[in-house]
């Protein structure tokens, strides 16, 4: 098989192209067109006909608008916004506000804001008092392209102190959350994980956002990295009780990747990976202990070369939440860890090369319908 091009992210074997954006965000329904007051042309009302000969390209326009929510919006592009509310259109697929903004020199300006679908709202206790109008309200979120007054709401922050966001539902106010948060997640060693924005059960590895690499020390002079470009992994999720989630990898040895053909054969060899013995490397996952709402320590049973021995991952939790675009629940983690080759017979090169290999994975994962 001809080796993939290289962009600089590597792409796994079969797989769609991985620069396949997954954390857009985008606008409200666009207006469906008006067909009222159509004139009568000729002493003959035209408003039926042309409804009929039109009604395709509505719902056209409909779908269209809908699947164009990524296009009126800038990731990374964040802002800030103040005001009172003046309408709420609690519905789906997006709940929307209307906030009226008073700029600097008193004149007032209308922002169209929008959040997600009211399944992923009611979730987390967000419902359609939750906001209503007359609150006077602070809003981060992202804003819309092209100086739109839009914004994908992040975090809302009320006069009554409440701070609320899509992903993590109404919070106390920042100043009590600070006085006996830490104190509390000190005490009790539990964290509210972010891993608790999204449905509990089986996710699937979306292998166009999969990367599986380790690293050796050569001679000291550098620290060259090796890919695999086919692997497999699964998770089963709670975030309620992170310790009760497990994920399972399994890796085609045989796709080894240094870019150096050469090397590729002797890592396939028997000083190596042994990869006609020993097809497979796997990892499994014993237990999990949370070290913040984002971050743990993920131990598992590491087998390569018909070698099983365990290994503790540092773990970060990127982000859990819905993609706008294919409407799945998806969770990102980068991972770190290192481990001893000679412990599973992996002894070719040495002294040249480093003892110690250093693994790095970024990986997400999809809810499986």
């Amino acid at each position: 098989m001809d080796r993939p091009v290289r962009y600089g992210i590597r792409s796994c074997r079969g797989r769609r192209h991985p620069l396949t954006p997954t954390n857009w965000v985008g606008p409200a329904r666009i207006r469906e067109p008006d067909i009222d007051g159509i004139a009568v042309h000729g002493g003959i009302q035209m408003r039926p006909y042309l409804a009929f000969l039109f009604l395709p390209f509505v719902q056209i326009d409909t779908a269209a608008a809908h699947h164009a929510f990524a296009a009126d919006y800038e990731p990374g592009n964040e802002g800030e916004v103040e005001g009172v509310i003046t309408e709420v259109i609690y519905k789906n697929p997006h709940a929307r506000y209307y906030l009226e903004v008073t700029n600097d020199d008193g004149s007032k300006e209308l922002w169209d804001l929008q959040t997600m679908n009211l399944m992923m709202l009611g979730r987390v206790g967000w419902t359609k008092d939750t906001l209503q109008v007359g609150d006077h309200i602070k809003v981060e979120g992202i804003l819309g392209r092209h100086d739109t007054k839009r914004m994908s709401i992040s975090v809302v922050t009320v006069d009554d102190g409440r701070v609320i966001s899509p992903q993590r539902g109404i919070r106390e106010s920042s100043a009590e959350l600070s006085a006996r948060g830490s104190a509390d997640v000190a005490a009790s060693g539990k964290f509210d994980s972010i891993a608790s924005n999204i449905t509990p059960g089986r996710y699937e590895l979306d292998d166009t956002h999969a990367y599986l690499s380790f690293s050796y020390s050569h001679l000291g002079l550098s620290n060259p990295q090796i890919h695999f470009a086919d692997f497999e992994a699964s998770l089963e999720l709670n975030g309620n009780d992170m310790s009760l989630s497990h994920v399972s990898i399994i890796i085609d040895a045989a796709s080894v990747d240094s870019a150096v053909p050469a090397l590729d054969d002797d890592l396939k060899g028997a000083d190596f990976f042994d990869v006609a013995n020993y097809p497979k490397i796997t990892f499994k996952s014993t237990a999990y202990e949370e070290t913040s709402e984002s971050s743990g320590r993920l131990t598992g049973d590491l087998s390569v070369r018909g070698v099983t021995k365990p290994i503790t991952l540092e773990v970060t939790i990127n982000s859990a939440s819905m993609n706008p675009l294919n409407r799945r629940e998806m969770i990102g983690f980068s991972a770190t860890g290192s481990f001893n080759r000679s412990d599973y017979g992996l002894t070719g090169y040495a002294p040249l090369i480093g003892d110690e290999l250093s693994l790095a994975v970024q990986i997400e994962f999809e809810k499986v319908p």
